[in-house]
This record gives structure tokens, sequence and C-alpha cells, in this order.
């Protein structure tokens, strides 16, 4: 049987979501104990609702490397066909289907100076495995800071 999530619940999967809190921050910001915090975590993770990992970004500029975010529209099957390649290949941070523009949508990190290579590269292996590309768009050295999405 699935359980409910309560007000509680949602206010931490809320703070969870913006940001990293320790248990105590987290019992501040929702009003209850620190032990609550850890029951009620262990109890969402146990559901499904949050995963822990920890996780760092790493200043992409200072380390000489390029961010790539690639949109690609194909075939139902050729999509199955790249995310099965692409999720064996290392440079791909994050992988998303998606239903708006784009079929699918990655993100690659390679090295600042062989942006064109790794570009050039991946069309070869895409076609190589047989995907027919109908789009494919990307854009180069993308750069993000998070932004804070409490409500002014």
């Amino acid at each position: 049987m699935r359980e409910k999530l309560d007000s509680l619940d949602r206010k931490i999967v809320h703070y969870v979501c913006s940001g990293v809190h320790s248990y105590n921050d987290l019992a501040k910001l929702c009003g209850v104990g620190r032990n609550t915090i850890y029951r009620r975590l262990g109890k969402l993770e146990k559901m499904g609702i949050i995963v822990r990992k920890i996780m760092a970004v790493p200043d992409f500029e200072k380390l000489g490397l390029s961010v790539m975010i690639a949109g690609i529209n194909a075939s139902s099957d050729d999509i199955e066909k790249m995310v099965r390649f692409l999720k064996r290949q290392q440079q791909v941070k994050f992988l998303w289907k998606t239903y708006g523009t784009h079929d699918l949508i990655f993100v690659v990190l390679c090295d600042k100076e062989d942006v064109g290579e790794c570009i050039f590269e991946l069309k070869r292996f895409l076609e190589k495995i047989g995907v027919k590309i109908a789009r494919f768009d990307i854009s180069v050295s993308v750069s993000w800071e998070r932004i804070d999405l409490t409500p002014y």
C-alpha cells in the first residue's frame, strides 16, 4: 500500500529541492525536531520520492571544459538506439526524453579545445549505429548558476 505525503513531507521535499540543508536546517525550516526530519527523509527515500546522493558542480571554465546541450529528433526506434548509445558515453552527463521541440536532450562535457571534434564524433557514431537524425541542435559553452526559486 502506498503512503500519502502529508504537508510536512511536501515541505521537506520543497526544501530539499531548493538546495543542500543539514538535518538541523531542515528542522528549523519545517518547524519540527531534527529526529523527525531524519525519520521523514528515511521514509521519503524508502518510498522512492527522494534519492540521497553527494554531488558537486565544479567550475568547468577553470577546468578548461565546455558544456554542450544537444537536442535531437529522430524516429521512435532510433530514439531507443540513441538512448542505449548515449548512456554508455562517459562524457554524457544528463539525458532526457522529451515531448517538446526535441525527442532527446542531453548534456555533454568535453575539453574546451575539442568541442568541434566532440560534436563531429558524436554525429559520426550516431550515423554509424544507423540513426537517421531529423534535427540536431547544439548550444556550446553553456554555463549555469543556481537560482533560488523561493517566491519573493
